[in-house]
């Protein structure tokens, strides 16, 4: 059975309500209450009648064309990395930064978290890669260009060390 247009509306209300607490709760610092929040918030998502569009986009891990979607699940995905991020979880985070990449990758926050996810990781040449993908689509953003800037100097003394040994 489809979902009516007032099921669909109370479901995006509620996931807009968990996303607004996962926010107050991130403002405040309390970075593993906002991933809990921020994934009932996508759980109920789930609900909506295009989660098996999302799944089935996800699933082919391909970044392409932003996805449609009744409730743009890439903003509170790229959150939730900006919260595994705080945490130290650096796995958790690059996931969720790519899952929002692929299902909308001109939404800068979610390719720009990815970038610092793989920094975080070690992964220089990576997160230089998915940096200045994130500058393209916003050269003026100077936390971008940092973290870019961050990334190519790490890279470069990592390549120096292999050079001496």
């Amino acid at each position: 059975a489809s979902a009516t247009k007032e099921e669909i509306e109370a479901i995006i209300s509620s996931v807009e309500d968990q996303k607004a607490k996962g926010n107050e709760a991130f403002t405040s610092g309390e970075y593993a209450q906002a991933v809990l929040l921020y994934t009932m918030a996508l759980d109920e998502a789930a609900r909506l009648p295009d989660a098996s569009n999302v799944t089935e986009k996800l699933n082919m891990s391909v970044v392409s064309e932003p996805l449609e979607q009744l409730f743009p699940r890439h903003v509170i995905l790229s959150n939730r990395s900006a919260c595994f991020l705080k945490l130290g979880h650096h796995e958790k985070a690059l996931k969720d930064g790519f899952d929002a990449e692929i299902l909308n990758p001109a939404y800068v926050k979610g390719v720009f978290r990815k970038g610092l996810a793989l920094h975080a990781m070690g992964k220089y040449r990576e997160a230089i890669d998915a940096l200045a993908k994130a500058q393209k689509v916003e050269p003026k953003n100077k936390q971008i260009k940092q973290a870019l800037q961050f990334a190519e100097i790490r890279f470069q003394q990592e390549m120096r060390k292999r050079m001496e040994t």
